[in-house]
């Protein structure tokens, strides 16, 4: 039986769709296939009676379709700090094993969790995080063109995005570098779509 549990914290993603990304509002993406990671910091958490604070992961996925419909390939990268008694928790919770959002995750072929030291920053105008040698994102709310006659500053997009839960709504931004290097995912992509926003999920 799975101990109850509850993360919150703040939240990213990128991918290779153009902003807007289409598969929030459960359309194909923009070219033939997503190339995405999302990337949460846990402000606090538990899973039962063991403590989940301040720390750090990653997803890296691959999928042919709206990855909410179905994820091909994927990797998870976990901060190198968490105990053992942590690390266990974590495996039930981003395996699905204890309900919640990941329990709605289809992966049809997992490449297990790999460990790295994380650097993470994200003041809901910029975000970045890197991960050991295994990835690297940086990314900022979309700015107008110098020379218009508007001001930039962040803005808020309402989406079906479950990884933005309960609230679903995101700053939309767009990358400066997003590299993955991890389980035989190899991206290099930039110029391309990325949000931010918090999170808090729970289970079961």
């Amino acid at each position: 039986m799975p101990e109850k549990w509850k993360l919150e914290g703040t939240v990213f993603d990128a991918c290779n769709c153009q902003t807007l990304c289409p598969c929030v509002y459960f359309q194909a993406p923009n070219g033939s296939d997503c190339r995405a990671t999302g990337v949460w910091h846990i402000e606090k958490g538990n899973y039962g009676k063991t403590k989940l604070d301040d720390f750090t992961v990653a997803g890296v996925l691959y999928a042919t379709q709206n990855p909410l419909m179905g994820i091909e390939k994927a990797a998870w990268i976990l901060d190198e700090k968490l105990r053992q008694e942590q690390r266990d928790a974590l495996t039930q919770i981003l395996g699905g094993k204890a309900g919640g959002l990941f329990s709605m995750m289809s992966v049809k072929t997992p490449f297990g969790i790999f460990w790295a030291k994380f650097e993470y920053s994200n003041d809901r105008k910029s975000w970045w995080v890197k991960a050991g040698k295994t990835l690297n994102i940086r990314a900022e709310f979309v700015k107008a063109p110098p020379g218009t006659p508007f001001k930039s500053e962040p803005k808020t997009a309402q989406t079906y995005d479950p990884l933005f839960a309960p609230s679903m709504e995101k700053i939309v931004g767009v990358t400066q570098q997003y590299q993955a290097s991890v389980g035989g995912l190899e991206y290099e992509i930039s110029g391309r779509y990325s949000s931010s926003g918090r999170f808090s999920y729970q289970g079961p």
